[in-house]
């Protein structure tokens, strides 16, 4: 048990330890994000068609400043729905089959079930099967798309204009998962707001302070178990096991006095040093603040990644 615990903080450490180096001239992200979510209505389309439309969704998205689109898990969508209105086969050789499609795009809230922006647009693709029509039909979706690209900045405005409203809510929200020692749902709840949000100075604030709340956490855990290592056995063995704790303890955490307080009691009886101290270095490498807010994002996005949701249905929407 211990061990896979170990396992498990030496994973997160590591991550945040990345998520710190570089941000130190990190400019202000604007990124609204939409999860690309399979179609759920309308005419039936196999899988190749499916996924054909969801990557050019997210290919077009993505290339639109200020939006990136992905299946990880949001409540803010785009999904879209075929209507065929003529199909026919044309005698060959080689035979040709015509499709004549509407597609409707929409960007939604899944949570509160609204509808933020919406486009219709009529294709027609020739090929060889009726599923090739259709893939050469969504050629149109492209980045010179004035429609599609309208439709991307409308929904993209009112995701942003509900950040601005709802932001000191989702601070509350996040508080009082933190309260309850939810850390990594409490930060993923703030990652999400985007830094172009009117209100992103409080929950940068918040997101600074729950990520301390959390690296506190998990140094007091490892401090008590390198304390209980070495009271145990206070001997060299004890106190590699000690260090194993000691050495994923934060030296930003308020704890690390008490580390290295431990670490020179073990000095005084066993010689060898582990390279406690060079954890130092790490110190210098997450003074900046800026530096730790990044860290705390990346934490919260991860948290989000990896989550299991249950699942959901687009059905409402009309």
């Amino acid at each position: 048990m211990a061990a896979n615990y170990i396992s498990i903080l030496a994973g997160a450490f590591a991550a945040v330890s990345l998520a710190c180096a570089p941000f130190a001239s990190a400019q202000q992200n604007c990124d609204i994000h939409l999860m690309v979510v399979p179609i759920e209505q309308g005419a039936d389309v196999n899988d190749d068609v499916e996924d054909l439309l969801m990557t050019r969704l997210t290919t077009v998205i993505t290339g639109t400043d200020g939006v990136t689109a992905d299946p990880d898990y949001d409540r803010f969508f785009i999904t879209g729905k075929f209507n065929h209105l003529y199909q026919d086969v044309v005698a060959g050789p080689p035979m040709s089959h015509v499709v004549k499609t509407m597609l409707t795009l929409y960007i939604g809230d899944n949570v509160s079930h609204k509808i933020y922006s919406t486009t219709t647009m009529e294709l027609k693709g020739v090929g060889t099967s009726e599923t090739r029509a259709i893939v050469n039909a969504l050629g149109a979706l492209n980045r010179k798309n004035s429609a599609l690209t309208s439709f991307v900045e409308k929904g993209t405005r009112k995701v942003l204009d509900y950040y601005n409203k709802e932001y000191p809510v989702l601070i509350r929200k996040a508080e009082t998962a933190a309260a309850q020692r939810d850390y990594g749902q409490a930060l993923n709840v703030l990652a999400a707001v985007p830094e172009c949000c009117s209100g992103y100075k409080q929950v940068e604030s918040a997101l600074l302070r729950i990520y301390n709340q959390n690296v506190d956490f998990i140094a007091r855990q490892l401090l008590a178990m390198a304390n209980a290592a070495w009271g145990a056995n206070p001997t060299s063995a004890g106190a590699r096991e000690a260090y194993r704790y000691l050495v994923l303890i934060d030296p930003a955490s308020s704890v690390y006095p008490e580390a290295q307080a431990l670490h020179r009691e073990m000095k005084k009886i066993v010689k060898d040093d582990y390279d406690f101290e060079n954890r130092e270095k790490y110190h210098d490498a997450i003074a900046l603040e800026q530096s730790k807010i990044e860290a705390a994002r990346a934490v919260g996005v991860a948290f989000g990644n990896h989550q299991q949701p249950t699942t959901e249905h687009y059905n409402w929407i009309r």
